[in-house]
């Protein structure tokens, strides 16, 4: 049984239930339910109101990557909010952003010369999405009005970025008369990420699917904007982990077509593949680049958006000729979240930040190869130091019925054993911060392992 919560929090939660309406929650659920009081972070652990430590298995939606208040990020974030906290960025500039701007350019692709900053991963897409359109508007290609995208994406819940996520999910389906053209193509899971991989036939099928994005760019290529992509891994489609190869097919097509091709690194970035990008993994440099989420080290919303000096070259010109990018946010290149960024890169330099990250890898290799043995266990896989797997019925090997909200259940569980899972459908995942330690991976399992056992 969970630790019962101080007293204090009774009149929270009742004025929480009054009012407060949570992303991605049937309402409902939290009648009987209610949403677990957070007091506090602390390396790879929150803090719950009752007392209890819980292992933030999921770097809280993905973005916690240095772990919870890392105290070089803290004291950036104070230092310049009591400088700067905030100015417009029409008009204007502040050395947080271009000291941002001047460490982040050297660890991306050579060609990314251009920054455009916002506020959220699905912000940075919108922006990547609208500046393509544009491009090839102005660059005299009138007929490109459609986007391309990989079946099983996710990049965000604004619009643009539903149209060109999953349409034929619980998540987007409803909204399609609203939604941007778009066609996609399916890629098939690389098997060489798995634990236990069975790799007969993987020659010819990586052919095949090198084929049929041949294919499609021959009879779509002509009116599409940009090819939008997340590299290497669908995180939210199920962490479908894909082959490198796949994406320079896709870059050469692209690059044969003259369409753009957008990387949505949102959640890839910053070392969670093994990488500081996961396309590095595939030597594939895109038109546009998005970055959100590890930015910060998850402690404040912000976004970048990188594109080459060609694509930027097409909204040159003189006021009236209409070509500018009229786009922006009142946030945009926030001071604070932009010196908190830059202390988040200095990790990178002055840290073992990606050693850590190799160690980490090794610990969700050992851990999801333990939990692969377990009956209602499938799949298991791990890329960099994501580790994910299918959960099953043991009894059936079949799916759990959807109507029984298994994961929900699981995550629930799992919570009163001091971790934070919260399953993606049928797929367990973890994706901590960098810097947890690898026992701490171990215990993730073996707990993850018990709950399923019951």
């Amino acid at each position: 049984m969970p630790t019962p919560l101080p007293p204090d929090w009774s009149d929270r939660l009742i004025l929480d239930r009054a009012h407060v309406w949570h992303p991605f929650t049937q309402m409902k659920v939290h009648e009987a339910d209610p949403p677990i009081p957070v007091v506090g972070g602390e390396g790879c652990d929150l803090l719950l109101a009752n007392g209890e430590r819980v292992l933030d298995g999921i770097s809280s939606w993905w973005t916690c990557l240095h772990g919870h208040g890392h105290p070089r990020l803290v004291s950036a974030l104070e230092r310049q909010a009591a400088k700067l906290d905030h100015a417009m960025f029409a008009g204007f500039t502040h050395k947080p952003a271009l000291e941002l701007v001047a460490r982040l350019r050297p660890k991306l692709p050579a060609n990314l010369t251009r920054a455009f900053f916002s506020d959220d991963g699905s912000t940075a897409v919108e922006v990547a999405l609208k500046m393509a359109f544009q491009a090839q508007l102005q660059r005299g290609e009138q007929g490109r009005a459609r986007f391309g995208a990989l079946r099983g994406g996710y990049h965000g819940d604004t619009l643009g970025a539903v149209g060109v996520g999953e349409l034929e999910n619980f998540m987007t389906g409803l909204f399609s008369p609203l939604l941007l053209a778009c066609d996609r193509l399916e890629v098939p899971e690389d098997p060489r990420r798995d634990i236990h991989p069975d790799l007969a036939g993987w020659p010819a099928r990586l052919d095949a699917a090198r084929e049929e994005i041949q294919a499609f760019f021959h009879l779509h290529g002509g009116r599409l904007a940009a090819f939008i992509a997340e590299p290497l891994i669908q995180c939210a489609g199920g962490m479908r982990m894909w082959p490198p190869e796949l994406l320079q097919e896709l870059r050469a097509q692209c690059d044969a077509h003259g369409v753009y091709l957008i990387l949505d690194e949102v959640a890839t970035g910053f070392g969670r593949t093994g990488t500081f990008l996961a396309c590095e993994q595939a030597t594939v440099a895109p038109d546009l680049l998005c970055l959100s989420k590890g930015l910060t080290g998850g402690t404040l919303p912000l976004s970048m958006t990188w594109a080459t000096e060609a694509l930027y070259g097409q909204f040159w010109g003189e006021p009236a000729s209409g070509r500018a990018f009229l786009h922006g946010h009142s946030y945009t290149a926030n001071p604070t979240a932009c010196a908190v960024a830059c202390a988040s890169l200095a990790l990178f330099d002055d840290e073992p930040v990606m050693a850590s990250a190799a160690t980490l890898h090794t610990a969700m290799t050992d851990a999801f190869t333990t939990l692969s043995t377990h009956p209602a266990v499938r799949q298991a896989r791990v890329l960099g130091t994501i580790g994910a797997c299918r959960l099953v019925d043991p009894a059936t090997g079949k799916p759990h019925d959807p109507e029984a909200r298994f994961g929900w259940r699981l995550h629930r569980q799992a919570l009163d054993h001091g971790l934070l899972v919260r399953p993606i459908g049928d797929c367990l995942y973890l994706m901590p911060p960098l810097n947890t330690p690898p026992a701490r991976i171990r215990e993730a399992a073996e707990t993850l392992a018990d709950l399923l056992s019951r």
